[in-house]
C-alpha cells in the first residue's frame, strides 16, 4: 500500500523547461507495467511528456544515443521496480545491477548525480529497496519516497500517481477523467534464447516480424501458424472452440479465416507486441484443440508427401 507518511512537497520544475519523464525499467522485471504506465502518462499529459525505449526508439535510431539523449532531456525519472529488479542476472549468473555498464544502473546514477526528480514506482508487490543490496552510487534511491501501483487497485493508484506528477508541474492535455484498463502487470517478455527453445516444442510455429499498422516504423513480433481443415464449417467450429479458452484467459489472438484455413498470430500488447508465456500457453491450447480435427494425421500426411516429392 502507498506509504501513509506524507511525502515532502516537491517543487515544480522551472517554467523554462516543460516537464519530461523518462521511464527506467527492466524488461525481464516490469515491461508490462512500464508500458501501461507510459501509455497513461502519454494520454494524460500529451505525447511529448514521456519517453520509453520500446515506444520512442525508431528502427534507424542508434539505441545508446537515443537513450542518452532522452535521459539528458528528462526532468523526471520514473523508476519502475518489480520483484526481480535487483535480482535479474546476465548469461553468467551475475546481477546486472552490479555491472558498471548496466543501463538501469546508469540511468538511476545519472538522475541522482544531476539532481533530477526521481519517482520510484513499485509494482507487482515488490519489496522496499534495501541500500545494502544496491551499488554505492545508487543507494540513495532506497531513501526516496516510493509509490505503489498495486495489482488489485491499479486504476485508483494510477490516478493518485498521475496527480502526483501534476503537482510536479506536468500539465494535463486530456479533458476530464481518463479511464485506464487494468493490465496484467506481471507479464514479461520471453528472452530470445528461451523463445527459440520453446518454439522447438511447437512444430510449425514461427516468429514473424511486421510493421504495426498505422505506427510505422514500429514493429511487432508474433508467433504464427496456419491450420487446415476438411471443410469451411469445420474451420468455423474450430474457431468457436478456441474462443472459449481465449475468453477465459482474456488474451486474444490476431487470427484470420480463408475458406478451410485458419491462421494465428500471437503476441502480447502489454509488453510492446512481443511473445510472452500467455502466447505459448495459447499456442499449446490451439494445438490441443486441433488434434480433435485430425491435426496430427494431417501433419503426418503432409510430411510424407513432402518426403516423397523429388
Amino acid at each position: 500500500m502507498p506509504k501513509k507518511t506524507k511525502p515532502a512537497k516537491r517543487k515544480a520544475p522551472a517554467k523554462s523547461g516543460k516537464p519530461f519523464a523518462f521511464i527506467s525499467y527492466r524488461r525481464a522485471d516490469s515491461s508490462a507495467a512500464s508500458r501501461w504506465l507510459y501509455v497513461a502518462i502519454q494520454r494524460t499529459f500529451g505525447p511529448d511528456s514521456v519517453f520509453m525505449d520500446t515506444e520512442a526508439i525508431r528502427v534507424s535510431d542508434q539505441w545508446p544515443h537515443a537513450i542518452s539523449h532522452a535521459l539528458r532531456k528528462a526532468t523526471h525519472l520514473v523508476a519502475v521496480i518489480g520483484p526481480q529488479w535487483l535480482r535479474v542476472t546476465d548469461d553468467f549468473g551475475r546481477r546486472r545491477i552490479d555491472r558498471d555498464d548496466d543501463w538501469v544502473r546508469r540511468e538511476i546514477s545519472h538522475a541522482l548525480q544531476q539532481g533530477k526528480h526521481i519517482v520510484p514506482v513499485l509494482v507487482a508487490n515488490a519489496d522496499d529497496l534495501k541500500p545494502e543490496g544496491m551499488p554505492a552510487d545508487i543507494q540513495r534511491l532506497s531513501k526516496i519516497q516510493h509509490f505503489d501501483l498495486r495489482d488489485d487497485r491499479w486504476e485508483t493508484d494510477l490516478k493518485l500517481l498521475l496527480g502526483e506528477l501534476e503537482q510536479m508541474g506536468f500539465e494535463r492535455s486530456s479533458v476530464g477523467a481518463v479511464r485506464y484498463p487494468k493490465p496484467a502487470i506481471s507479464i514479461t517478455e520471453i528472452p530470445q534464447s528461451e523463445l527459440s527453445a520453446l518454439l522447438r516444442t511447437l512444430p510449425g510455429w514461427t516468429e514473424e516480424v511486421s510493421t504495426l499498422p498505422g505506427q510505422a516504423p514500429l514493429q511487432r513480433i508474433e508467433l504464427r501458424k496456419s491450420f487446415e481443415f476438411e471443410s469451411f464449417p469445420q474451420a468455423m467450429e474450430f474457431m468457436r472452440e478456441v474462443s472459449e479458452p481465449v475468453t477465459k484467459a482474456q488474451h486474444h489472438p490476431r487470427w484470420e479465416n480463408i475458406w478451410r484455413t485458419v491462421t494465428f498470430w500471437l503476441s502480447t500488447w502489454d509488453i510492446g507486441h512481443k511473445p510472452s508465456q500467455l502466447d505459448i500457453a495459447l499456442a499449446r491450447e490451439v494445438e490441443r484443440i486441433y488434434k480433435k480435427y485430425g491435426g496430427e494425421q494431417k501433419a503426418s500426411r503432409k510430411a510424407r508427401r513432402a518426403r516423397a516429392t523429388p
